[in-house]
């Protein structure tokens, strides 16, 4: 039985939301309920002090008073208190047990007043037992076992002592009374379940809600995540400089956009595989994440091996210059994976606002030619855009626009300039040199509009138009005279830009083994599989393949006995410290033993002097490009001095044969 009492009283600990409501329900309704009581207890109190005991009408009042009072102050003052779920739980537990004693102490001193009252007086005392367990019992519904037991302790008491008194109207009032603690029980029963129900379901929903908030938060950081290293990732990084433009409109604050560029990361992926270069992905982001972890700076990823850096309080240009040069030597140090190790640099181009730009794309982009600045400048060193860029970005601009508006048939022109076989005392060669003039801007460098087509998509249409010039002088040489021409990164990425150079060959009657087609390492470095398809057709269809400025690139060694390739052109770099440098005399020596050793040409490119003509003899270099044998000529000086060395009949001859 006592076990029986102690399960219907349990008040569930595990239910933590429903009890946080219950004791809410109860902070409110409890002082409600002690005050109707107090309220019954005075006026019965005070309708009895003539006929009733002091102990009844005074004393035992005055304690039930102080009872009341200490449980109504308790739960007003914890209306804005926090609980523990453990310490609502001890409370309601407390509650439910309390309600049996008070119960009974109330309705025995309600009852103790019919022996001393008029009919009137002890109607009273009836009414105050009856309508004070309804009251006490719907203030208690939020805890059925209270309710329960309110009505269960005073009802039968009530009723007992009715019954005894063995009146035909005292009998009915108890069993009306009893009809009534039945029905309203069931009420009471009803409203707590429904009360219990929607509590649990709006915890439910709160917890889907919740559910739901997690997997949109959830969604929300993958989708502005790098998956790879955990990085915010372009969108967060673009969404960021939103952001604070939009506050710094109000607040006229300042920031920094950088871009950051790993050098040579591709060269890893070509020559490691892809794993290694994630794994050089995700080390940089490590040691980014270290270089910047004291300063409000969001670092990102941006795609490949781009990353942004955005300084939210970036104070002056020296000092993030300062920051971004730390980046840099953190990412010189050496790259440990498990297919080996790579020293790779990084190069930073920055942009702030809203002194470089006020709007995100403006500043993305000037941050971006920061970097390409840099990049062609100063690498490894950090770069702000500054006046004078923006001075380069309208030439740019204009050079651009110039060469789509420009007639390339008219405009551009070819020169060239020999390379001097030793063995034979001649001429082994011409390559083909790119010349522009622009009746807007006068003379363009090579390397300047080249790159100037590259970048607006004209490169193809240009390197056609100069091919076809070079090959109609060409053809007019004597028939053991190579024609070099330089191709771009773009023309090495499909085989389709050579198919249309080998169809012009063709139709001027040249022939495909006396072409001699020039890339650089970085050319091919910028997707080896691709250029090595490219250079095989090439080697296929008869022409033959010139690595120009060779050992300016990233693992020469490495690369050159994996391309099909004829010739190494050896950078002037080397030449032009070969006097003062004995490392410069020893590289070259290494080069041209590779070359001999691979049964390829090898052909030494800017000499200027005697001195250096004598010492690249001397090293055993027998192919010599440069200044002290030809500068480049034009296709009539080219002429001329093909008929010096070749004799005028033999020229004359060649002519006839090639009209």
């Amino acid at each position: 039985m006592l076990r029986t009492l102690q399960s219907f009283m349990r008040i569930d600990a595990e239910q933590a939301d429903l009890n946080r409501a219950r004791y809410r329900a109860l902070s409110k309704q409890l002082p409600l309920m002690y005050g109707i009581v107090t309220i019954n207890m005075i006026g019965l109190s005070a309708t009895h002090a003539t006929t009733a005991p002091l102990f009844l009408t005074v004393i035992f009042p005055i304690f039930l008073f102080a009872i009341t009072v200490a449980r109504t102050t308790k739960y007003i003052r914890s209306r804005h208190k926090v609980f523990s779920d453990e310490q609502i739980h001890a409370s309601l537990t407390r509650t439910t047990w309390l309600v049996v004693p008070l119960a009974l102490a109330f309705s025995i001193w309600g009852i103790s007043f019919l022996p001393y009252g008029t009919p009137d007086q002890n109607a009273q005392a009836l009414f105050f037992n009856s309508v004070s367990v309804i009251a006490c019992a719907f203030c208690l519904m939020h805890i059925r076992a209270a309710a329960m037991l309110v009505l269960a302790t005073v009802i039968p008491v009530t009723c007992i002592f009715l019954f005894m008194q063995n009146s035909f109207a005292y009998s009915n009032v108890a069993i009306n009374l009893t009809l009534v603690a039945l029905v309203l029980a069931s009420i009471l029963s009803s409203s707590e379940r429904d009360f219990t129900q929607m509590i649990l379901q709006k915890r439910e929903q709160r917890e889907q809600h919740l559910r739901l908030q997690a997997l949109y938060e959830e969604n929300k950081r993958l989708a502005n995540t790098d998956s790879l290293t955990t990085l915010a990732n372009r969108r967060q990084f673009l969404a960021d400089i939103d952001d604070l433009v939009e506050k710094s409109e109000t607040a006229s604050n300042s920031f920094v956009v950088a871009l950051l560029d790993l050098d040579g990361f591709k060269q890893v992926n070509d020559v490691f595989g892809h794993p290694a270069g994630d794994q050089v992905l995700v080390e940089t982001a490590h040691r980014l994440n270290e270089t910047f972890q004291d300063q409000n700076v969001l670092i990102a990823r941006l795609g490949g091996d781009e990353f942004g850096l955005l300084f939210r309080e970036p104070g002056s240009d020296e000092e993030v210059k300062v920051a971004a040069r730390r980046a840099c030597m953190a990412l010189r140090k050496s790259y440990q994976f498990d297919e080996g190790s790579a020293n790779l640099g990084a190069t930073i181009g920055m942009a702030r606002y809203p002194s470089a730009a006020d709007t995100r794309s403006l500043l993305f982009d000037r941050a971006d030619y920061a970097l390409y600045y840099a990049k062609q400048n100063a690498k490894s060193e950090p770069v702000f855009f500054t006046v004078e860029h923006e001075r380069m970005v309208f030439a740019n601009s204009a050079l651009e626009q110039a060469l789509r508006h420009a007639d390339l048939e008219a405009e551009m022109s070819v020169e060239f300039q020999p390379v001097l076989d030793l063995d034979r005392g001649h001429s082994r060669g011409l390559e083909a040199l790119a010349r522009w003039f622009s009746p807007t801007l006068g003379s363009v460098r090579p390397d300047i509009f080249i790159k100037a087509a590259e970048n607006i998509g004209m490169i193809g249409r240009l390197t056609e138009v100069l091919f076809r010039k070079a090959v109609s002088e060409a053809r007019l040489w004597p028939g053991d005279l190579t024609l070099s021409f330089n191709l771009s990164a773009v023309s090495l990425t499909s085989v389709e830009p050579l198919m249309r150079l080998f169809s012009i060959a063709q139709k001027q009657g040249f022939p495909a083994n006396r072409l001699v087609f020039e890339i650089t390492e970085s050319a091919v470095m910028k997707d080896f599989e691709s250029a090595n398809v490219v250079l095989n057709y090439i080697r296929e269809s008869g022409a033959h393949v010139a690595i120009d400025d060779f050992g300016t690139g990233f693992s020469s060694l490495a690369y050159v006995h994996r391309l099909p390739i004829d010739t190494l052109k050896v950078d002037r770099s080397f030449i032009r410290d070969l006097l003062r440098n004995e490392k410069s005399s020893n590289v070259l020596r290494s080069i041209l033993s590779l070359c001999e050793n691979l049964e390829i040409g090898c052909i030494i490119e800017g000499v200027e002097t005697q001195e250096q003509f004598d010492l690249v003899c001397e090293l055993g270099g027998r192919n010599i490009q440069g200044y002290y044998y030809s500068k480049p000529l034009s296709a009539g000086d080219a002429h001329m001095v093909l008929q010096i060395e070749f004799g005028d009949d033999h020229i004359e001859s060649h002519i006839r044969q090639a009209v």
